[in-house]
């Protein structure tokens, strides 16, 4: 009689050690849960970042191509022809006009308004209007965070 009662408690002892409980799982369903939110915040805001980082590298290499094409045509483009007419002049390796990070068109203007000896390039950022601060904000060729 006593050899079954002990084997009786240890199959129950077996048996409490074998899964979690509902509010175990729950626990750690919630840790998980709060460390997914902090990493995703995180991931964000770089992402935004590298966005701000990508438009200025753009617009860089825009002057680049605008320059070479003052040099051979003695003038900058016009407003009307804008950009695109780097693609014309083969002055960028590219079908069309790469549109910024956000998916928008650039702004081009000359004579700038800005630089009044020559174009204003900008993107309007992440609220694509013009003016902004934090995510959308502008970017352009004569100011931070572009032009350092």
């Amino acid at each position: 009689m006593e050899t079954a009662r002990r084997l009786g408690a240890r199959r129950r002892g077996r048996n409490a050690e074998r899964g979690m409980t509902l509010i175990e799982i729950m626990v750690v369903i919630t840790i998980i849960g709060l460390v997914m939110g902090l990493v995703g915040v995180a991931v964000m805001r770089q992402l935004e970042a590298a966005k701000k980082m990508t438009a200025c590298n753009q617009i860089r290499e825009f002057e680049q191509a605008l320059e070479l094409y003052k040099l051979e045509k003695n003038q900058y483009p016009g407003t009307e022809e804008g950009i695109q007419a780097l693609v014309a002049a083969k002055k960028i390796k590219a079908a069309a006009v790469p549109k910024d990070p956000w998916g928008k068109e650039y702004v081009y203007i000359f004579p700038g308004q800005h630089n009044t000896e020559g174009f204003d390039l900008m993107s309007y950022g992440a609220d694509a209007r013009e003016g902004g601060a934090g995510d959308g904000e502008d970017l352009n060729n004569w100011g931070p965070p572009c032009v350092k």
